[in-house]
């Protein structure tokens, strides 16, 4: 399984969520990484940025904003051409539209999906793009 090699970074703060969302990930064959915050996760990056091959990333995390992460990620030499899709509740024009302009590649309101259907739109999304 190709997919098996690829190692996700996933940034969500809501504990459950987290878990699932790791959980699934490993049945799909992925390798998943989880943090609770931008921060964890920005120190993952540090360490190893070569082994993270894709970032699911959450918007609204204590402390650094999903956002502010990613203009971090991407003023970053060695992390700028990391994908990442956003994974939020939070789904305004504003948050997308700053969130494109900075390169993800994908934009997915967990409310509009379940969670099953989230990781088919973010597998494709590894594999994809």
């Amino acid at each position: 399984m190709e997919q098996g090699t690829k190692t996700i970074l996933v940034v969500e703060d809501d504990k459950a969520l987290n878990q699932a969302v790791v959980f699934k990930l490993k049945r799909k064959g992925y390798n998943p990484v989880s943090v609770f915050t931008a921060e964890d996760a920005m120190k993952v990056l540090e360490e190893g940025a070569d082994k993270i091959d894709f970032i699911w990333l959450d918007i609204l995390l204590p402390g650094m904003s999903g956002l502010d992460f990613l203009k971090l990620v991407r003023e970053n030499k060695k992390l700028k051409d990391k994908k990442v899709a956003i994974v939020s509740v939070s789904g305004g024009y504003e948050k997308q539209k700053e969130a494109e302009d900075l390169g993800v590649v994908d934009y997915i309101i967990k409310s509009n999906y379940d969670l099953n259907d989230i990781i088919e739109i973010v597998s494709k999304d590894i594999n994809n793009k």
